[in-house]
């Protein structure tokens, strides 16, 4: 079992990138359609100088929504990001930038301990957010920091999504690379050798030697097993990256040396490791509905009044998730 410092750490990276949702192959930008219709419809629903709570907020995306809305309505909302991640969104977030200013982001804070003071939200929001909480935890600090009356809504991942699928998907084909196909170790292999030709006759001599042969076979064989689950897959994106990575590598080994080829490669394989630790991370917080009806008890016991999850559907028809709302008693 991975720790939380190392699931942090997935995450880290993932954020850096500046990526505004955690489902980056369905949503080029920000949530859009009927996730965004349910966010735009609670902030809207707040009181003008509203504190609001966006809880696990990744770079802002919820909170960026919420803004959106504030301003749209002229509701003045006072609204903060809080995530157990080292997230910066004011310097890697680079679409819409200028829904992030006005909010208060506050990196590597938990929300099973924030560090509010009490009953000074009146609105506390998650986005795939409150299944990576410890959930006794998190219920009792919401329940501290949540003002009389104040209201809560979380969108929940599903265990049947298609965001669950997505991510099944990649990291069937992250096996694929590392596991099935050795792809990178048989890049490596032959840009070692390429690289240690210094000399052209050393270089023109790789066409009749043994094992640049069979270094060039295996990476052939290996490429050509990746393009064909690339073309095969519905989500080919991180196939597709190390075909390309790869490629470049081998560019870059010829033009600039075997360090900048190999650096690349490096690169590319541990972006994907780290993407890979994210989505298995992502997989395990999928809840079924047992799993949802415990969430609304615990809220329940931590005084506050739940409404009957719902499911929530993409405007084109996939299941996104569960949807949870609540009110402060």
């Amino acid at each position: 079992m991975k720790s939380h410092r190392d699931q942090d750490d997935s995450w880290n990276k993932y954020w850096e990138h500046g990526f505004l949702t955690s489902c980056r192959n369905a949503f080029v930008g920000n949530y859009e359609g009927a996730i965004k219709a349910r966010w735009v419809s609670f902030f809207g629903a707040l009181a003008s100088g509203d504190r609001v709570l966006d809880i696990c907020t990744g770079n802002g995306a919820i909170a960026m929504i919420a803004n959106e809305v504030s301003r749209d309505k002229g509701l003045d909302l006072e609204i903060h990001g809080i995530d157990s991640a080292a997230i910066r969104p004011h310097d890697t977030v680079t679409r819409n930038r200028d829904l992030l200013e006005g909010i208060s982001f506050h990196p590597c804070t938990a929300a099973e301990d924030t560090g509010f003071e009490g009953a000074c939200f009146q609105a506390v929001a998650g986005q795939y957010a409150l299944e990576y909480t410890d959930l006794e935890g998190c219920a009792a600090e919401l329940a501290r920091i949540s003002a009389p009356a104040a209201r809560l809504q979380f969108i929940v991942h599903h265990d049947k999504s298609v965001v669950m699928e997505t991510s099944r998907e990649e990291i069937r084909n992250a096996a694929l690379l590392f596991k099935e196909t050795g792809f990178f170790d048989r890049a490596a292999a032959i840009i070692a050798i390429v690289g240690s030709a210094s000399t052209p006759e050393a270089r023109r001599s790789l066409g009749s030697d043994p094992e640049a042969e069979r270094a060039r076979e295996h990476l052939n064989r290996a490429a050509e097993a990746v393009s064909r689950a690339a073309e095969a897959s519905p989500h080919p994106q991180l196939l597709q990256m190390a075909l390309q990575n790869v490629a470049e590598a081998y560019r870059r080994c010829g033009s600039q040396g075997m360090d900048a080829g190999m650096t690349l490669l490096a690169e590319c394989r541990q972006r994907i490791s780290a993407n890979v630790e994210r989505l298995e991370d992502l997989m395990a917080a999928g809840r079924g509905e047992p799993d949802v009806a415990h969430m609304v008890a615990v809220f329940a016991d931590h005084g506050f009044r739940a409404d009957p999850p719902a499911l929530i559907h993409h405007e084109r028809g996939p299941l996104m998730g569960w949807m949870l709302t609540a009110r402060r008693r």
